[in-house]
C-alpha cells in the first residue's frame, strides 16, 4: 500500500511539471523577434568594427516593452553585453565584435547568435530560439588583420 502511494504521489508531481513546463512553451511560442538592422552590412573580422544588430520583439501581438533579450554567438566574435533590456518602441540593440582574422586559424565564416526573450517563462526556463546568421568576410588587407607572424614573432 505504501509503495502505491508514493508512485502516486511521483506521478502528480511529474504531472504538475509536465503541466508547466507546456505552459512556459506556448507561451514562449507567442513571442517573435524579428531582425530589423545588421549595421554595417558587411561584417568584416576586424573586431574594431563593431556590428550594431537591432531586432524587433513583440509578444501576444503587441511591443515587448520592457522584457528582457539574451542572445548567445556560436562561433567567434563576443558581444558587448548579452542580456538587454526591450526598449518602449519594442526595439532591442546588441553590439557585436568580430574576431580578428588569422589565415589558417580564424579565417572567413558564418556566425550565428541566438536571440531568446528571457522574460517569457514563468515557471520553468523554456525560450523560443531564434537565430540570425550573418557572413563575416577577410578584411582589406590595408585595414589590418593578423597573421600566424603577429602572434608567434617571425
Amino acid at each position: 500500500m505504501g509503495f502505491l502511494r508514493k508512485l502516486l504521489v511521483i506521478g502528480i508531481i511529474a504531472a504538475v511539471l509536465l503541466a508547466l513546463a507546456a505552459f512556459d512553451y506556448i507561451r514562449a511560442q507567442d513571442t517573435q523577434i524579428e531582425l530589423v538592422s545588421i549595421s554595417p552590412e558587411n561584417v568584416t573580422a576586424d573586431p574594431n568594427q563593431p556590428v550594431i544588430i537591432t531586432l524587433k520583439v513583440t509578444k501576444h501581438g503587441q511591443l515587448a516593452a520592457g522584457d528582457v533579450v539574451s542572445a548567445l554567438v556560436k562561433g567567434q566574435g563576443s558581444l558587448s553585453g548579452d542580456k538587454v533590456k526591450v526598449a518602449e518602441d519594442g526595439t532591442v540593440t546588441f553590439k557585436y565584435y568580430p574576431y580578428s582574422y588569422i589565415p589558417g586559424v580564424f579565417e572567413e565564416s558564418d556566425v550565428t547568435i541566438e536571440f531568446r526573450n528571457i522574460s517569457d517563462s514563468v515557471f520553468i526556463a523554456i525560450q523560443k530560439k531564434v537565430p540570425v546568421t550573418f557572413h563575416v568576410s577577410k578584411p582589406d588587407s590595408a585595414n589590418g588583420g593578423m597573421n600566424m607572424g603577429d602572434l608567434f614573432g617571425d
